[in-house]
């Protein structure tokens, strides 16, 4: 969190000085960041049934691993790899693009705030591909705390502020990296869909390689959401 919003005060400032912060700009970052309010209030309706899942599997765990800094590693690579495989299901599979995916995709603007252009909807489905690292013996805590900086870490990479980072954008998730997942090239579709590392992009073959080539955002062939409501609505409207 602290991260991400370090990165939002200097986009701001760069966006100002290189007169690119006008209004449709400003338009689509309050959109993103209204839905941070329905993320929140379903977290909080919801959190109950998911601690109850998570500590009912981890009562029944099948080897209850300790806390070391090899387990945490190991807990790290594993949050990551649920990541990728909950990231692409929701880009290839119709009802999931559209029930929750969709919507952070939607705006033609890249900023800070399109981090957390998030349905909330994803709150029904997205913390079940965790769940079997706590029934394996992970604590809870742990992968839900693992969960959280997975996602915060993608705030800081919704920004058109930093550029190339050499070495580390072909093998971590970085902005030159992510917006490249952004864009709405159809050779670009799918692409860099890990969490923190694209060590399973490159495995699973989803990898590709960032450029300095000027990128259009949004969804290919898809009106631009112009409310808060739209941002939900317009994908059951619209081809995959």
């Amino acid at each position: 969190m602290g991260l991400g919003l370090v990165t939002a005060v200097f986009e701001l400032v760069w966006l100002a000085r290189s007169g690119r912060l006008k209004a449709a700009v400003l338009r689509e970052m309050a959109m993103s960041l209204s839905m941070l309010i329905p993320n929140v209030m379903f977290a909080l309706a919801t959190v109950g049934i998911w601690a109850a899942l998570y500590v009912a599997a981890h009562e029944r765990a099948w080897y209850p691993i300790e806390f070391s800094p090899w387990s945490m590693l190991a807990a790290l690579v594993a949050v990551d790899l649920s990541y990728y495989w909950e990231h692409r299901l929701a880009h290839r599979l119709p009802l999931l693009w559209r029930l929750y995916h969709a919507p952070h995709h939607s705006s033609h603007a890249y900023t800070v705030a399109t981090a957390y252009r998030v349905s909330f909807l994803s709150q029904l489905l997205a913390p079940a591909f965790y769940l079997p690292w706590v029934w394996l013996g992970f604590h809870p805590l742990l992968i839900v705390a693992l969960q959280l900086f997975a996602f915060h870490w993608q705030a800081w990479l919704h920004t058109e502020w930093i550029g190339s980072m050499g070495v580390l954008d072909r093998w971590f998730n970085t902005p030159a990296s992510h917006r490249l997942h952004h864009s709405s090239a159809p050779e670009h579709r799918d692409r860099n869909l890990g969490a923190i590392t694209l060590v399973w992009d490159r495995l699973f073959r989803t990898y590709a390689e960032p450029s300095e080539a000027a990128i259009a955002y949004g969804i290919t062939g898809a009106p631009q959401p112009t409310n808060p409501i739209a941002i939900y609505l317009l994908p059951w409207h619209q081809p995959r």
